[in-house]
């Protein structure tokens, strides 16, 4: 008897090394081994999301932290450096953009307004300055700013100081400028360059407008060296905010001068006006409403049909609609948002930069910059770590492969529809054949 319990230990105790020990409250999650989730035919639930394949460029500081969700805790200590003078992009923003840890946004912004009510925007760039001092003092100077040495349609701007205050450049890209003290001068004028620095992402300044940024800039992985161009999508809070904030004047000129053309609103559709508040008798705009519903935070990645909060609605058929819309931003630059440019428009820019092939943490640095707008207290947990969680779970070798298939396989976007904005969006570019 004392011989056969005692195999009856042996055994019991073999099974237990064999099939492992039950998890307690103090294991420590798995170490993350830096190889993509194994291939499934169909996106399945929420599962604890395994390291994307990283891009074979090399890479900015920023988007050097490995994914994981397990991801240890921020350190809560901000950087505090200067921006360049030729970057585009505050002390502030600056200092958060060199942080290798990008979930460490809540030491950059501590605090927003849960609420709705502004704790101060800090989404604005700083404009650039372009001098010409050694011109002779008058009370009125003329200038001219362009991306072609030949001041091709270059507007001629008046200014009463020595400096011009350049906003909204693209980053990476050089600027000539011309300055005189009469325009019938100007073509005789020195021309002088401006490289701005080459750091995403790129802020946008339109006055009355809170979290309005390019979706180009981004690094892509899609072809080696891969830039996503700038220019053609733009995500932003709504433009008209009641007594609180509205565009101004200055705002709607500044659309102009954008390119932009269409206005795509994913607030309830209640909210959304019959003319878009940027279009005007000089720069018409025209208004897509692509109305996600309150409530549906749970079902968006899905592009579920339900009804949320008493409003029917099929998600994937607005997110159709968005992508028709993003085919054709060569031709008709975007403007899309919400109410404050956070989830709606974030889980858009999610699957769009996805698609683009831009690395899963700079998409995630993206996504939390919106607290630099002060209005929500965007965090990775709020809704970004769910995403890329189920993402992760879809079929495909890279992230951005996996981002494709979950668009074409369970959301319903057209193949072509998907190869035709990656060709637009990432020069250099083409499709496989047969796709």
């Amino acid at each position: 008897m004392k011989k056969q319990a005692l195999f009856v230990l042996l055994l019991s105790s073999f099974l237990l090394t064999a099939c492992g020990n039950p998890a307690t409250s103090e294991s420590k999650a798995p170490e993350s081994n830096n190889q993509p989730a194994q291939s499934q035919t169909n996106c399945g639930p929420s599962q604890p999301a395994s390291q994307p394949q990283q891009s074979s460029q090399q890479t900015p500081a920023s988007s050097k932290t490995p994914w994981t969700t397990s991801y240890a805790k921020p350190s809560g200590t901000a950087l505090s450096l200067t921006a360049p003078e030729n970057d585009i992009h505050t002390d502030l923003q600056y200092s958060y953009l060199q942080d290798p840890d990008w979930r460490n946004i809540k030491a950059y912004i501590p605090t927003t307004g849960a609420d709705g009510g502004n704790k101060g925007d800090k989404s604005h760039p700083k404009a650039l300055s372009f001098k010409f001092e050694d011109l002779g003092d008058a009370e009125t100077y003329y200038v001219q700013v362009s991306k072609d040495n030949r001041f091709t349609n270059a507007e001629v701007r008046t200014i009463t100081k020595k400096s011009y205050d350049f906003y909204n450049a693209e980053i990476g890209t050089k600027y000539y400028y011309r300055a005189a003290t009469s325009e019938a001068a100007l073509a005789n004028a020195q021309t002088k360059e401006y490289q701005v620095a080459n750091l995403a992402p790129r802020f946008i300044h339109v006055d009355g407008v809170i979290n309005f940024r390019d979706t180009g800039g981004w690094k892509s992985s899609l072809v080696n060296n891969g830039v996503v161009k700038q220019g053609l999508y733009y995500r932003c809070a709504q433009f008209n905010n009641g007594s609180r904030k509205n565009i101004t004047a200055a705002g709607l000129q500044t659309i102009k001068e954008l390119g932009i053309k269409v206005d795509i609103d994913m607030r309830d559709s209640r909210n959304v006006p019959t003319t878009s508040p940027i279009n005007t008798t000089d720069w018409p705009v025209e208004i897509l409403k692509a109305s996600v519903p309150s409530g549906s935070e749970s079902d968006r990645w899905e592009g579920s049909n339900g009804t949320w909060m008493g409003t029917s609605c099929n998600i994937a058929e607005q997110y159709k609609l968005i992508f028709e819309a993003i085919k054709v931003a060569d031709q008709k630059p975007i403007a899309l948002h919400c109410t404050h440019g956070a989830d709606r428009t974030g889980i858009m820019s999610f699957f769009l930069l996805g698609l683009l092939g831009v690395d899963v943490n700079d998409i995630g640095r993206d996504y939390v910059l919106t607290r630099y707008a002060g209005e929500r207290a965007v965090l990775p947990e709020t809704e970004f770590d769910n995403w890329v969680s189920k993402t992760m779970n879809c079929d495909g070798a890279t992230f951005a492969e996996k981002t494709y298939n979950h668009l074409k396989n369970d959301i319903g976007i057209p193949a072509d529809t998907l190869e035709t904005i990656r060709e637009k969006f990432v020069p250099g570019y083409t499709r496989p054949a047969g796709a």
